[in-house]
């Protein structure tokens, strides 16, 4: 099966200054476009956060209009820049959202369990899982005996060397952890957040962020404590499950490039 993840469209309205610089509503729109038309057409997408730039109703309002351009089912995590409260009530026909608490669920019925975790700390740009968030986490873990596991959420648990970025970072990733290296069965723990392509071991499972549908973060490593964005080409993440050879994971980016050349069959063309 294939499962696309973008991140961080950070949809705004057409007036925001913000929408003028990045245009992250065409961008999603886009994305859409290449997830449907795509050879790798995948079976279901996640969107992991930071849907909406600034927590506004008008902005869901436009994210509501993008989300039917994509043909397959998709779901949503809140990040930083989102109010959970607001995304529950703008979304009702998105049932597996939960009716209060937490906006963390299980999503069942393909080879792999998924599992989305909300890591919204409202009003601050730093996440946060919390004691019952994370007792629920290792009850579905413990439960789940036959298939492998795949955990979204938006702040990812570790470190990333942009100094910037992990000031807004998971405050209980030490817990997180621990957590996950209680179960040795997680095939990938997968989120957003930082705007670039970045994989770290956490706990014995592998850790990876997805780049932004609308801008990357610039990459200023170590003490160069400076935040900025780059115009790099929008770009998500495509998970490619076999039973054979695991979860492989492949960037995509919302373009479409002229072929070179093709071979098939031993002919090229």
């Amino acid at each position: 099966m294939l499962i696309a993840q973008l991140s961080d469209c950070h949809i705004a309205t057409a007036d925001d200054e913000f929408a003028k610089l990045y245009r992250p509503a065409e961008k999603l729109v886009e994305a859409a476009r290449h997830v449907n038309s795509s050879v790798n057409r995948p079976d279901l997408v996640f969107l992991t956060g930071d849907l909406v730039n600034s927590a506004k109703r008008k902005e869901y309002d436009v994210l509501k209009e993008i989300l039917p351009e994509f043909k397959m089912p998709v779901y949503l995590l809140p990040g930083n820049h989102d109010d959970c409260a607001l995304l529950r009530a703008q979304f009702p026909d998105h049932d597996y959202l939960p009716k209060s608490g937490d906006l963390c669920y299980a999503v069942d019925g393909w080879p792999l369990k998924f599992i989305c975790l909300d890591t919204n700390l409202h009003g601050k740009p730093q996440g946060f899982l919390g004691e019952e968030q994370l007792a629920w986490l290792d009850r579905e873990l413990a439960v789940e005996t036959t298939r492998p596991v795949v955990i979204f959420m938006h702040h990812p648990p570790f470190r990333t060397g942009l100094v910037s970025m992990d000031e807004m970072g998971l405050l209980d990733r030490a817990a997180f952890a621990e957590v996950i290296d209680r179960h040795d069965h997680i095939e990938r723990i997968l989120c957003g957040h930082l705007h670039r392509a970045i994989q770290k071991l956490v706990g014995g499972a592998l850790a990876q962020c997805c780049p932004s549908t609308s801008h990357q973060v610039r990459l200023l490593l170590g003490e160069k404590n400076e935040l900025g964005t780059a115009f790099e080409p929008p770009e998500y993440l495509l998970h490619y499950w076999t039973e054979t050879d695991g979860l492989v994971t492949h960037s995509d980016y919302v373009k479409d490039y002229k072929i070179a050349w093709t071979l098939k069959d031993g002919v090229v063309s």
